[in-house]
């Protein structure tokens, strides 16, 4: 955690998953030691139903056991309930409340069976039935909210992971409830009213999550996203979430049942690290160089562990068309931060570009934007397009005086005359709207479709808005689609919606929407509030366009777009 900022609750209730079980895993020690330090976690799986009256789901008990170890690793005290009963679970939260009364982060993880009733959402205790009536919901099943409000100390932040079966099947059936009149049955698990915080989702609404990818793996696919990444310090939790979001599309695309589409939503105001970033000396503290505009003199790179370079596979083509957290994250789960700045330090212009884009957004290291342009400058002054690339744009978002906005654009031309396909894409659009003089399309077009060639989705998406390059253009986000990249179909979402043809990308733009994609989950809940391409719908309308709102990269144009909708 950073110095001063408390979260209050970390929920990571990953519900047991729906495909079909395998063997359970040897339960730990994990979980039974007296909980200590700021922050807890209070880890329940149910698993062993009776498979006649419910589905029995061994993984449950695997994935918490799996969970409590790196939870333990990284640095959070967690406790344990396995397979409990309503009476046993009450008296377990009771104790664990008392215990965590101190705590200023707290983490609840559930796995089992759950279900949306009468607005709230619900998980089911071991001797639960699969049918009861409205009078008794209550007595026999176990509102998470209502968990929440019991294990958490007053005055802090929630955090929600939900790896759960959302399908659109009930779990519970509700015996008196009068459907013809309109009244709601059982439902899949929907949104948590959780006040400030976030929640993330294993599946998407109306999807499965599955037992495990590839088959024969011990552990759900976002079981083992969520430890995998875990395991990399110094991720915000949103990049957190679009690490692990990544990592589960990736090893469920092409299954049966797949792709699983992770996906959050929430408000919190301060940065939140489950596992803090490091603090890496800074060799300009104590009057050095480090502040110089110049470049570094090349000499060997320090803090390379056996002389294997990080960033060996990273191409600048690579880096020209992927995103930064996410490359990041894959260098970093192989390498501490210390590892990148040893190399930026020693004079590598990629490392240093990288060591820049970290500090200026906190990503792997502790914010630090002084320090992000010390870096990016030694890159750029090195002429590594990428360096100049980043450097422009930190100038142009953080001081953009008019000369650094002349010098902003002159290093977006040298970046992208080196071919540097996002220079040619972030020129583009600055020429397109303005920012250096004139708008200039024609101009705007050409480095648009030099971009689009080297395969840049945003390039792409913005060549469909020339008659002469849409349906080229189309084509080549349907291929970023078809290939397992929901970037393409974010971006189809959109361009179908500028071009009034919403009815031929509505399955793109729920793909769109389940990944994450603020436009999508917007497009989406407008589809669903006006009936275009969907039944209309004004649950789903509210459900997304809140999806849309939490999200704070939403466009001003798509705030008002769905402005009232669900407000």
């Amino acid at each position: 955690m950073t110095g001063g900022k408390w979260l209050r609750i970390l929920v990571a209730a990953i519900f047991a998953l729906c495909a079909a079980p395998h063997a359970m895993a040897q339960a730990t020690s994990c979980g039974k030691a007296p909980l200590k330090g700021d922050r807890v976690a209070l880890l329940i799986g149910n698993s062993a139903y009776n498979d006649w009256e419910w589905p029995s789901l061994k993984n449950a008990v695997n994935d918490i056991d799996y969970v409590c170890d790196a939870f333990a690793r990284a640095g959070i005290a967690p406790r344990i309930i396995r397979n409990a009963d309503k009476a046993a679970l009450d008296g377990e939260l009771a104790e664990f409340a008392d215990e965590a009364r101190g705590a200023k982060s707290v983490i609840l993880y559930y796995a089992g069976h759950g279900f949306e009733y009468g607005g709230r959402n619900w998980l089911v205790p071991m001797d639960a039935p699969p049918a009861t009536r409205r009078a008794d919901v209550e007595k026999r099943y176990l509102s998470i909210e209502a968990l929440v409000k019991r294990v958490v100390p007053p005055g802090a932040f929630t955090l929600l992971f939900v790896d759960a079966c959302r399908t659109a099947e009930p779990v519970v059936r509700i015996e008196d409830a009068e459907v013809a009149r309109g009244e709601a049955g059982s439902a899949p698990l929907g949104l948590l009213d959780i006040g400030q915080g976030a929640v993330f989702y294993s599946t998407a609404k109306g999807r499965p999550a599955l037992d495990f990818a590839p088959v024969g793996s011990p552990v759900s696919p976002f079981a083992a996203a969520v430890v995998k990444e875990l395991g990399i310090p110094g991720l915000e939790i949103s990049d957190y979430f679009k690490i692990v979001s990544r990592e589960v599309y990736k090893r469920t695309y092409g299954m049966e049942l797949g792709p699983q589409q992770p996906f959050h939503y929430g408000s919190w105001f301060d940065d939140y690290y489950l596992v803090a970033p490091p603090d890496v000396s800074d060799p300009g503290s104590g009057g050095g160089t480090f502040g110089s505009l110049s470049a570094a003199a090349p000499k060997a790179p320090a803090g390379v562990r056996g002389g294997v370079n990080p960033l060996a596979d990273v191409s600048l083509d690579r880096l020209a068309i992927e995103d930064e957290p996410v490359l990041i994250a894959d260098v970093l789960s192989r390498h501490p931060a210390a590892e990148l700045i040893g190399l930026a330090d020693g004079g590598d212009a990629l490392a240093q570009h990288l060591a820049g884009y970290m500090f200026s957004l906190g990503v792997g290291v502790k914010k630090d934007v002084a320090r992000a342009r010390a870096y990016l400058e030694k890159s750029a002054a090195q002429n590594f397009p990428a360096g100049q690339q980043e450097l422009a744009y930190l100038l142009l978002e953080n001081d953009a005086t008019p000369d650094n906005v002349k010098r902003a654009y002159d290093l977006y031309v040298a970046s992208s005359n080196a071919g540097f396909s996002k220079a040619k894409t972030h020129l583009a659009y600055r020429l397109a709207v303005g920012t250096f003089g004139p708008a200039d399309f024609v101009r705007s077009q050409a480095l648009y479709s030099e971009a689009a060639e080297k395969g840049h989705p945003a390039a792409i998406f913005a060549l469909t808005f020339f008659p002469d390059a849409r349906v080229t253009n189309m084509g080549r986000l349907r291929s970023i689609a078809d290939g397992g990249n929901p970037e393409g179909n974010h971006w189809l979402c959109e361009a179908h919606f500028a071009d009034k043809t919403l009815t031929a990308a509505i399955d793109d733009c729920g793909v769109g929407a389940r990944a994450g994609f603020a436009g999508s989950r917007a497009i989406l809940a407008w589809a669903y509030a006006k009936g275009s391409g969907v039944a209309a719908d004004p649950k789903e309308a509210a459900y997304w366009a809140k999806l849309a709102r939490d999200l704070p990269e939403l466009r001003k144009d798509q705030r008002d777009l769905i402005a009232g909708i669900g407000e």
